[in-house]
């Protein structure tokens, strides 16, 4: 009781904060700007009038220095690239870094302190000199530098072609809500205060400036624009002598720069930022859109003249769109509208009031939904001003919608694999509610919950409503809102309002996980003949999706095998899964084949993410042999594998870091080589002769593995500790990775592998010998060794040949082989320690980049030591190695190894066995299939 007068106080604050008045700041901008394009910087003024209309009396003002998020690899922009796995501005030099500086912050004329942010070096509190009170206003001045960097996002310069976005010092909104200070970010984007901008920009005078907003008048620059309506540019190749006499080309990509410049103003209002593109060899094309409402609207097109072709009807697709979203929501705010084309390094497309930059698509239906997009955008973004940051799906979730709708009625096939991926993620509950913010949505989330699943989510909204109550509320709700700042709350009682309905159960689907009511899809079977037809795969027509194909299979005894591959493991994860393979083997004349089935279970508890049970098996030939009557015997495994995986849940959606526990046991019956005498009786004689028979044997392997990685694009690692019993041994190994990445691409990947190997009773010659197979190796192991016939291996039992090559990256992994030893080298059934080393070589000193197509070259070595290397009386260094050449093919499917050096056991091994010490049968290769991706030769393939 004695908490009831705050319980009510609280109450009635809480009551009077949503009942106040909705007001917003403002902020008037006047600067001037001048391009240094040979620093590529620039160098400006601000004076920035901010009226406060708020009821708060303000004492300081949160400010944005947004181009500092390019200053260092310490700044929450380049943390947020390197975890979304893009190293390209951690590496950079000082070409790709950029920075605001020079900035002297003054109020009314006075001098005004800052405060640095305690964790960002692009935000800085000014701190007034007296406080500012409701309803007044402060003229705020200060000059700025800024260098910019390298365009990999949004901002920047490719060369001489330059993107001035989120440029200048800027203030934080305050809202109702209090102060919103911002680190800039790649992944999630911006919230800024409504206000006019007047600004001057002063470029070399051959450059053309598309900017925000509308031009003022100037007749000399109007001239020069008309005359770049059919401007060609052609990059300038020039042949230079060097001292050693050797020609090199030199490509000078822009013009030359004009020594005079000029002075070019742009004014707008109601617009919370501006943004100005700059290039010598802009083609410009001017025309004007006539909207529904009878207003005309001035359009600008800007594309270089490498991509004429393709942007040829990029004015058609701007009109089109500013008539589409006139139509659907509401007159265009605005009386200009500019496209511009970005450079090579621009991702996609971008917003900004009144003026969006493209990049220059290839293909047409793309270059015009991405210019709809973007243009859209001046609607939900450029009106319609919500916080990004915080609701990225109030600006691109609707915008999706509308462009899905646009796409619709154009008949332009949309990217059908969206929803497969989020049915997918959805299904494994590894998607998040569309009310996440931007900086909370994991990499592939933010393309699928802030756009994807929230242009679902409105066609639900416009299923429930019906499609003209839908429409008249989104116009309404544009009308009342544009420009000011929504929240999400402001929507829903807008949409409300309008329609007069409760739609709580409707907007508490933006704070779920899962399908919509709409996406729910029926049962039935769908057969997908073709991986890359977009209208059968990842398309919603069922419940199930089952894959049948022709399989083919190859190794030495079964030679060419075929069949049939049956799955439906392209549907959802989830549920009963599984994957059949059965074959004919043409060798063998025998069936071979394999098959999976996994059951996922995704439990809504902190602990475990994912719970996975499963069953595989296999059949197929490991061995050949042929008597002396000419019959063959095939020796075949048999293998069933149950096991269960559990996978830990990590706190954050955003981390890489993967960790699970595994349990398999495998279940192997094999053939094994038995004889009997045979006779052949004729008139004459009787031969007597040897039959081979295969009998088959039984064993177990329980196998314990527990892994934890890291697959960050940045130094990513992996450490795995397995544990593996069978009857007469214990055999246990740790292995860890860790790749360390080179600037220029590649870097040095590193192992470290410790193995120790235990008996269960009594150590014996007998279970020495029978155990061999599974002791622990120095070289790799080879097919007979693959004990539980996980790898691939395509003549697993042989020891001459090109097939009895191929070794196992296991255990000590050495490259080197000695197999013909009746006691290999580095063999043991005690210890072994080993350290493995490669490293990529640059391609311009790979001797591989003259082929006419691209073979990499990495340099490798291994470190090693094994317990009979320390007994007294070992023939043998205590530390071996050995080092070569690696040729990875088919992103490391196979990988072949050239030794070259080497220690002198390995040299000694080769003075006994002369044919063997001949420069192709050093040779040792590696065969894994796991690295076998389409993804990675195809990242745009439909699958």
């Amino acid at each position: 009781m004695r908490q009831l007068p705050f319980i009510i106080l609280m109450a009635l604050t809480g009551t009077a904060a949503h009942a106040q008045t909705y007001w917003q700041q403002e902020v008037n901008y006047t600067m001037t700007v001048s391009l240094d394009d040979k620093t590529n910087s620039l160098d400006g003024f601000a004076s920035i009038r901010y009226i406060n209309h708020s009821p708060d009396t303000l004492r300081f003002i949160w400010f944005h220095l947004w181009p500092n998020a390019y200053k260092n690899d310490k700044t929450a922009f380049s943390d947020q690239l390197l975890e979304n796995g893009n190293t390209a501005f951690y590496f950079s030099g000082d070409e790709g870094k950029g920075y605001i500086n020079r900035l002297d912050f003054r109020v009314d004329g006075s001098t005004a302190e800052t405060e640095d942010h305690p964790t960002h070096i692009d935000i800085t509190r000014l701190l007034l000199p007296s406080p500012l009170a409701p309803g007044a206003g402060i003229t705020i001045t200060t000059p700025f530098h800024v260098k910019l960097p390298f365009n990999v996002s949004r901002g920047g310069h490719d060369g001489q072609s330059y993107q001035a976005t989120q440029w200048f010092p800027k203030p934080a909104v305050y809202d109702r809500t209090g102060w919103h200070p911002m680190p800039y970010l790649d992944q999630g984007e911006f919230y800024s205060e409504f206000g006019s901008y007047d600004v001057s920009i002063t470029t070399p005078s051959n450059y053309v400036i598309a900017a925000t907003g509308k031009m003022a008048a100037n007749q000399q620059e109007s001239s020069f624009l008309r005359s770049r309506r059919e401007y060609t540019w052609e990059p300038i190749i020039t042949r230079t002598k060097n001292k050693s006499g050797q020609y090199k080309k030199n490509t000078r990509l822009f013009p030359d720069s004009d020594t005079d410049t000029k002075t070019i103003r742009f004014v707008e209002k109601n617009i919370h930022d501006f943004a100005f593109f700059l290039d010598k060899r802009f083609i410009v094309k001017q025309d004007s859109c006539l909207l529904p409402s009878g207003r005309t609207v001035e359009v600008n097109v800007y594309y270089t003249p490498a991509h004429a072709k393709q942007w040829t009807r990029a004015m058609e697709y701007a009109k089109r769109s500013l008539i589409y979203y006139s139509w659907k929501l509401g007159d265009y705010p605005y009386d200009v509208c500019s496209v511009v084309q970005g450079p090579e390094s621009f991702g996609s497309g971008m917003e900004y009031p009144t003026i969006t930059s493209i990049a220059p698509f290839e293909n047409a239906n793309e270059l015009e939904l991405t210019i709809l997009h973007e243009i859209g955008h001046n609607w939900f973004y450029g009106a319609l001003a919500n916080n990004e940051r915080s609701y990225p799906w109030m600006d691109e979730g609707l915008n999706s919608y509308y462009e899905n709708e646009y796409a619709k009625e154009r008949k332009i096939q949309l990217r059908s694999r969206d929803r497969a991926y989020f049915e997918q993620r959805a299904a494994e509950k590894r998607d998040q509610p569309i009310s996440s913010a931007a900086d909370s949505l994991t990499n592939a989330n933010y393309g699928l919950i802030a756009y994807f699943q929230t242009s679902q989510w409105m066609k639900y909204l416009e299923t429930v409503l019906g499609t003209e109550a839908f429409n008249k509320a989104m116009q309404a709700y544009y009308e009342k809102w544009k420009f000011r700042h929504p929240a999400p709350a402001d929507f829903k009682a807008s949409i409300e309002e309008s329609t007069g309905r409760n739609l709580d159960s409707v907007f508490g689907y933006i704070h779920k996980r899962g399908l919509l009511p709409n996406q729910e899809k029926p049962r039935g079977i769908s057969f997908i003949p073709n991986l890359n037809d977009p209208a059968r795969f990842g398309s919603y027509p069922t419940k199930e999706g089952l894959l049948v194909m022709p399989s083919i299979g190859l190794n030495k005894y079964d030679k060419f095998s075929a069949g049939a591959l049956i799955t439906n493991y392209l549907r959802p994860a989830g549920g009963l899964q599984f994957l059949l393979a059965p074959q004919y083997a043409f060798g063998s004349k025998k069936f071979t084949g394999t098959g999976v089935l996994s059951y996922s279970i995704f439990p809504e508890q902190k602990y475990f993410r994912q719970v996975d049970l499963g069953l595989s098996g296999a059949i197929f030939s490991i061995n050949s042999l042929e008597d002396e009557q000419g019959n063959k015997t095939f020796l075949r495994v048999r293998k069933i594998v149950p096991g269960i995986k559990l996978t830990k849940r990590e706190s954050n959606p955003r981390s890489q870091q993967n960790t699970y526990l595994q349990f398999k046991s495998f279940i192997l019956g094999e053939d094994q080589l038995g004889f009997y005498r045979d006779s052949i009786f004729t008139p004459v004689d009787t031969t007597v002769y040897t039959r081979f028979t295969a009998t088959n044997e039984s064993r177990v392997i329980n196998q314990l593995k527990l892994v934890t990685e890291n697959t960050r694009t940045l130094y990513p690692y992996k450490a795995e500790l397995k544990i593996e019993q069978s009857k007469q041994f214990v055999r246990t190994a740790f292995t860890g990775n860790y790749f360390f990445n080179y600037s220029k691409g590649g870097g040095l990947d590193l192992r470290f592998f410790a193995g120790k190997f235990f008996y269960t009773g009594t150590k014996t010659t007998g279970k020495q010998f029978e155990t061999s197979r599974y002791h622990l190796n120095l070289s790799g192991p080879n097919g007979s060794e693959d004990y539980t016939y996980s790898d691939y291996f395509a003549g697993r039992n042989e020891f001459e040949g090109a097939t009895s090559q191929q070794v196992m990256m296991r255990d000590g992994a050495f490259k080197v082989r000695t197999e013909l030893l009746a006691d290999k080298v580095g063999k043991t059934d005690d210890w072994l320690m080993a350290m493995n080393f490669r490293t990529s070589i640059p391609d311009n000193v790979n001797p591989l980049s003259l082929l006419p197509f691209r073979i990499p070259l990495k340099i490798f070595a291994d470190l090693g030591t094994y317990a009979e290397s320390w007994k007294r009386g070992a023939n043998t260094d205590r530390f071996l190695f050995d080092a070569g050449l690696e040729i990875p093919i088919l992103k490391e499917t196979v990988r072949i190894f050239i030794p070259v050096v080497y220690s002198g056991v390995f040299k000694d091994y080769y003075k006994q066995l002369p044919d063997q010490n001949t420069f192709l049968k050093r040779i040792s290769f590696a065969i894994d299939l796991s690295n076998f991706d389409l993804r990675k030769f195809d990242p745009n393939a439909k699958f």
